[in-house]
């Protein structure tokens, strides 16, 4: 590959395209979405040939998508094995030898795996206090709530990396989260020039957020009666692991931070809030070039029609 880069490049954007644009089969009732389902059931039908008794406990009636895909090579065959006992009766308790079944069968064991999945609610292993010592472990309960999942009303200056409702059900998490990164470090560099001693989003904001999420969520597979580590609860209906939306929809609704949506606290003592634009001096004229303007990479000559309609704007949608 280190000879090859251009061939690389190929792979990776082959990759990342084809992971971001099965982003429809997570939509209820469309064409992708049937599909992916029909074709999920066959496969497992056709590997799971000539036990009906497996069909019937592990075909799921919910779509694909509703829990995190496991393709799991050689799992659905290794149930059919004959040294395999295929149990399906809930467990009532573990025992010294093994575990104990509501039926009240005992089932020796050698070894006791226990596949629990994530626990995405719990909250930060250190304690975080915010205003009026509100703590965050209380603000999320029942279930989390977040600004555009990188920011906590109450809780100024604190920012998020992989936040509630940042996750995937589709394309990259990376590219999430790089796009998490430069949001915040633009709120910072906003705070260092215009001299703001704290920020945090407003309420009515994260209120805002947590309606849309709620209401976009009820057309996607996410919401199917399926047990899963997205939503809040396993059962609940709350999804609280995944974006509200497509990788791409993240990427551009993170690109141009709303800053509307903040409230703000000056550092300046004297309440002139804008004292941060100096004294009019600028070290363009002392250090740096002051025609800088004029400079060929600076200069962005407008093309025809809209800025949207140009070739870099067609790769991606034109923003602020």
């Amino acid at each position: 590959m280190a000879r090859h880069p251009e061939k690389y490049q190929q792979i990776r954007k082959m990759l990342e395209a084809n992971a971001a644009k099965i982003y429809p089969m997570t939509l209820r009732g469309t064409e992708e979405q049937l599909d992916a389902t029909a074709t999920f059931e066959s496969g497992m039908r056709q590997r799971l040939d000539g036990r009906e008794d497996l069909v019937k406990a592990m075909i799921p009636k919910f779509a694909p998508g509703c829990r995190r895909l496991t393709p799991g090579p050689g799992y659905l065959e290794a149930l059919k094995k004959d040294n395999v006992d295929f149990i399906t009766t809930q467990i009532s308790e573990v025992t010294p030898e093994g575990i104990k079944l509501i039926s009240g069968e005992e089932v020796n064991l050698d070894v006791l795996v226990c596949a629990t999945g994530y626990d995405v609610e719990a909250p930060p292993t250190f304690e975080l206090v915010g205003r009026n010592g509100t703590r965050l472990v209380n603000k999320w309960k029942p279930h989390f709530q977040s600004y555009l999942a990188v920011a906590v009303d109450e809780f100024p200056n604190f920012f998020m990396i992989g936040g509630p409702n940042s996750g995937l059900g589709s394309g990259s998490l990376i590219s999430v989260f790089e796009a998490q990164s430069d949001y915040i470090v633009k709120v910072i560099r906003k705070m260092q020039k215009e001299d703001y001693s704290t920020i945090e989003p407003k309420p009515e904001r994260v209120g805002d957020f947590s309606q849309y999420v709620d209401e976009y969520f009820k057309g996607t597979v996410y919401t199917d009666e399926c047990s899963s580590w997205y939503r809040a609860g396993r059962l609940g209906t709350r999804i609280v692991a995944l974006w509200p939306g497509s990788s791409a929809h993240c990427l551009e609704i993170l690109r141009a931070p709303r800053w509307e949506d903040f409230i703000y606290e000056s550092a300046d003592k004297t309440g002139n809030q804008l004292r941060w634009i100096g004294n009019g001096w600028s070290l363009a004229l002392t250090e740096g070039d002051a025609s800088w303007f004029l400079e060929d990479e600076v200069v962005d000559v407008p093309v025809e029609g809209e800025p949207e309609q140009s070739e870099y704007y067609k790769k991606h949608a034109f923003s602020h």
